[in-house]
Formats: structure tokens, sequence, C-alpha cells
């Protein structure tokens, strides 16, 4: 039930008045002055009705405070904290895989050390993790970089980075980078939302939903599913899982991974392998022929259909179907806009992973209208 708000409760004050001075001759109130902008009376009820409004949506806010679905912000922090100890992820930097190289080993060995920093041509800087030691012979090494800033823009495609700030031992020596990935803001409301509702589905440590639970309480990870490994001898479980994981754009860093496999020690069975790797993005085109409702700005509504189809795939996971249905009815959820039969395109059915490790995304410029 919707809560009244001042103009309500100001008709309630009005009703109060007038049914109070109806046959009673002591009222000294003029009813009539009620409805007069300014009067004593009319400034009275007002005032109440102000201050009515904000009690009442003062007790709502509370109220929402009280539940998991509606509580938000520092709210949804505290509830969820509460009851099942739960901590917001912060903003994390994202991580990359480093590859040093240099032509010759004139230089003989030496270490670039941890902290060394790395640029991109527009600015980015990553800093290297731990050292990087090359022997006397040594010509290509690999480290970790992480991101001096926090935030997905530090997500960089491989590549980007290449230049040193901090020069090392060996000028001969370069440096470049597999894509970033693990960079986000902090935990949006609903994403802690859907994480406190699975608490007590996994609360058993070892079966396949707490070892994914696991993986997403790692900073970066937003996507994660893991899998049996069956035997094709016998179509029996080999005593091993499978753990794919991503961030929000379906990346994933060495750095992702291994905070994944030391974090599943209080979470896989004891003895029981599980082999984590990062999932492989497919970007699946999207066509549409839409229709719309008279009187609709046919742009702005396109758009949002980009937006909102583009959203919907943003969490599926490792190996998930993107579904024909799911793509016309997060369409047809975009006000004005009509799907009628054969609005859809492309894809023309639902899409399956060839394999567990490929994930479905669809980028805003991914979706056309024909």
């Amino acid at each position: 039930m919707d809560l009244p708000d001042r103009n309500q409760l100001i008709t309630v004050g009005r009703r109060f008045i007038k049914i109070a001075a109806q046959g009673n001759p002591n009222v000294r109130i003029n009813p009539a002055m009620v409805d007069v902008p300014g009067s004593d009376v009319n400034l009275q009820v007002g005032t109440s009705a102000i201050m009515g409004e904000a009690l009442t949506a003062s007790w709502a806010a509370c109220v929402r405070g009280l539940f998991i679905d509606t509580a938000r912000g520092d709210q949804l922090d505290r509830i969820v904290y509460d009851r099942f100890g739960i901590l917001r992820k912060p903003a994390n930097p994202a991580t990359c895989d480093l590859t040093f190289t240099r032509s010759n080993a004139g230089a003989g060995g030496g270490t670039i050390n941890a902290g060394s920093r790395m640029t991109t041509a527009d600015g980015s800087i990553f800093a290297l993790q731990t050292d990087v030691v090359f022997g006397g012979t040594d010509l290509t090494r690999t480290g970790e970089g992480i991101a001096q800033l926090v935030g997905p823009t530090q997500n960089l495609p491989a590549g980007a980075l290449n230049a040193f700030v901090d020069a090392p031992f060996d000028p001969t020596i370069t440096v470049t980078n597999a894509a970033g990935a693990g960079g986000t803001g902090p935990e949006s409301d609903s994403a802690l939302r859907a994480r406190a509702r699975v608490f007590f589905l996994t609360i058993r440590r070892g079966v396949l939903p707490a070892i994914q639970y696991a993986a997403t309480t790692v900073p970066g990870v937003s996507v994660s599913t893991a899998f049996e490994i069956i035997n094709p001898g016998t179509s029996l479980p080999a005593g091993a899982v499978q753990l794919v994981i991503s961030d929000d754009a379906g990346g994933a860093s060495g750095a992702m991974v291994q905070a994944v496999i030391d974090i599943l020690l209080q979470f896989r069975a004891a003895g029981i392998p599980v082999f984590v790797t990062g999932g492989t993005v497919v970007f699946q085109p999207v066509s549409f022929h839409l229709a719309f409702a008279a009187g609709i700005d046919t742009s702005a509504a396109s758009e949002a259909v980009r937006a909102t189809v583009s959203a919907m795939t943003q969490f599926l996971r490792p190996g998930q179907t993107l579904l024909e249905s799911a793509l016309t009815n997060a369409a047809s959820a975009v006000p004005g806009v009509i799907i009628n039969s054969g609005a859809l395109l492309n894809p023309v059915g639902d899409v399956v992973p060839p394999t567990n490790d490929i994930i479905i995304r669809v980028r805003p410029q991914d979706v056309s209208f024909v």
C-alpha cells in the first residue's frame, strides 16, 4: 500500500475541520477558511501535512532497511553484514599479465624491481607486483601488473602498455600486456543482494554452488561457473572440478585466477582439485526489426533497447545459453516498443556455447536495427 503524501494529508486535515464544524456552534474556526491561502488554519493544515509527510518518509526508510530486497546503500551494507557477515566489495584495480622481452642478453642478468611502473599512450599507469629476474641469458620473462587507479576504465586491451616510467636495468627491454581485467567500481546494491541471497545455499562448503560463490567474493570477479569433470570412459565424476571466472566484461587475469585459487582453500572439499581458468568472451551480434507505438521517439526507444539487451547479457555465466526469448523480452520491456513475430532477425535461435569456458556478451555496438 502506498504511504500518504502531503496532498493526501492536507485532504484529511480539511475533511476533519469541515466535519468537526458541522452542527457544532462552539467551533470557533470558520471551516471555509481552510481553503483560503495564507489563513491561519490553511497554514496550520499545510505545515502539519509537510511534517506528516517527512515523518512518513522517515518511517518508510527505516522499514525499508529491515529487508534485503528493499534496503539500499548503507542500509543494505548493515543488514547483509549483520545477518551473513558479508561485506560489500570495494572498488578494485585492474591487473594484467606482462611480458618483458629483449633482443639480446648483452646486459647480462638483472632485476626489474617490484613497483616499477609502465604506462600506456594515454597515461594509464600499472606497477609491477613482484620482482622480475632475468638470468644472464634470459630474453623473455613474465610478471603481473596492477593499475594505479581503481575502476573498470583500467581494464586495458592487450598491447596497450608499451613504455616504462621507471627504466629497467637493460634499456633494450620492452614490455607488452595481455588484456587487463578485474577493474571494478564498488559492488552495486543488486550484486551485493544477489550474493547475500545465495549465502545459505552455499553454507555447505564443497558443493558446486559454494565453489562458484567463493569465486565471486574475490574483488573483480563477478561471474563464475563450476563444472564437474566427467570421466569419458564411465561418465562418472573424475574427482575434479573446472571453475571458469570473469569480470563484468568477461575478462580474467592471472592475478584474479590466483586469488580465486587461494580463497578456494576455504570452500573446496579436501583432496578435490579445482582447476580455475578465465573465460573466453564471444561477442554476439543482435539485429531487430522493431515497431513502435504512436508518438514514441523511435531513436530514444531504439537506444534504450540497445542498452537493455546489453545489460541483460552482462551476467551470463560461462557456458550459459543466450536465449532468443530473453532477447525479445528485453526489447519488449522498453516502453513504446512493439515486438511482432519475426522481430528478432539475428540470432535466429538460442545461442549455445560450444564449450564450458565460452562467455557470451552483447555490447551496445553489437545491436543493430533494420
